[in-house]
């Protein structure tokens, strides 16, 4: 059943923003095949060779993707992958989408009242791990500067990455093109706000320079960090 595989969905509210953010926990025990039938949704080639966890989270997202479309006047919409990769929204709207072990999201809006959004869902590294990390994801002068913030290492380095994660969705559908972590740098963080401030280090576009900067919010829930980017 699919109240089974997908439950406690709601609403996020997030200030300022011109569209719906929505979330919900999916099941992996839950899952099987038969709830893409149930859910009236076809299920993707890509998907064939896919393990039971890819198949679950894509569900989720799809089916939260499906009522925030709707929410915005946009009913019975099934958002597919495009070549890329990434998925395809209706024209007129920009949206991310995102997934970690148990939790999905989706965010979408009017492309008139937003140039971009990115949104990212991570689980909170250990610290041993983000000793091992940091050096893929910051550069050595954004690591030293990490260190001296409120938060634990693991913690800012684990909403650094979720950052620039929200800023590549964000950013992908206008420039075309991939960019590194390293090519955006975390300058400005707020745990009491919960903002935070990205400039990119690289010229992607003649809209998107080097030192552009992009502003972000984030929340804690337990163990999960998630980012949210729009502009």
């Amino acid at each position: 059943m699919l109240t089974t595989f997908l439950t406690d969905i709601c609403w996020l509210p997030v200030s300022d923003f011109p569209g719906r953010v929505i979330r919900g926990r999916f099941s992996l025990t839950a899952y099987h095949d038969a709830l893409w039938q149930q859910a009236a949704l076809p299920f993707p080639d890509h998907l064939s060779a896919a393990v039971a966890k890819r198949r679950a989270e894509y569900l989720a997202g799809r089916l939260l993707a499906r009522q925030a479309l709707e929410a915005l006047g946009h009913p019975q919409r099934v958002v597919e992958r495009g070549a890329d990769r990434a998925p395809v929204w209706p024209d007129g709207i920009v949206g991310a989408l995102s997934h970690n072990a148990d939790t999905a999201l989706c965010a979408v809006a009017p492309a008139a009242d937003s140039g971009g959004v990115g949104l990212d869902v991570e689980t909170q590294m250990p610290m041993q791990r983000a000793e091992q990390l940091w050096s893929g994801i910051v550069n050595p002068a954004e690591q030293a500067w990490l260190r001296q913030q409120p938060l634990p290492f693991n913690l800012s380095l684990t909403l650094t990455f979720s950052a620039k994660e929200s800023l590549f969705k964000a950013l992908y559908p206008q420039v075309q093109r991939y960019f590194d972590f390293l090519d955006a740098q975390i300058v400005a963080l707020d745990p009491q706000a919960q903002t935070f401030t990205l400039a990119l280090l690289q010229d992607l576009t003649p809209q998107c320079p080097a030192g552009r900067r992009f502003g972000g919010r984030f929340t804690l829930d337990g163990d999960n960090v998630t980012t949210l980017i729009f502009f």
